[in-house]
């Protein structure tokens, strides 16, 4: 059964809770705090797929696409590229490509 939410639009209680119902149960009628009889449905985003585990070829496809993005992303900035080397190992290869180039 999904999950609604539900809050009452007493000025004094506004209490927020949530119930199990059927799809084709009636939304409460009263507040189960104060039993007033101003309740109102809130929209929620819903669990959706929640986490997603990934195994085998999967997860092989996943990781090697994401280290395709960060290279990229790495090779177009230089902070994100000196973060993923270390600042020490970022000024050795900086200073061998200075020393290069003259």
């Amino acid at each position: 059964m999904p999950t609604y939410e539900f809050k009452c639009q007493d000025d004094s209680c506004l209490h927020e809770w949530e119930d199990f119902l059927s799809i084709k149960a009636p939304d409460p009628e009263a507040c189960p705090k104060c039993h007033a009889q101003k309740v109102l449905r809130l929209i929620s985003g819903g669990s959706g797929k929640g986490v997603v585990e990934l195994y085998g070829q999967d997860l092989l496809d996943k990781c090697k696409s994401d280290a395709q993005k960060i290279k990229k992303e790495a090779a177009q900035d230089a902070n994100k590229y000196a973060n993923l080397l270390g600042e020490n190992k970022y000024n050795d290869i900086q200073t061998r490509l200075d020393r290069r180039s003259r």
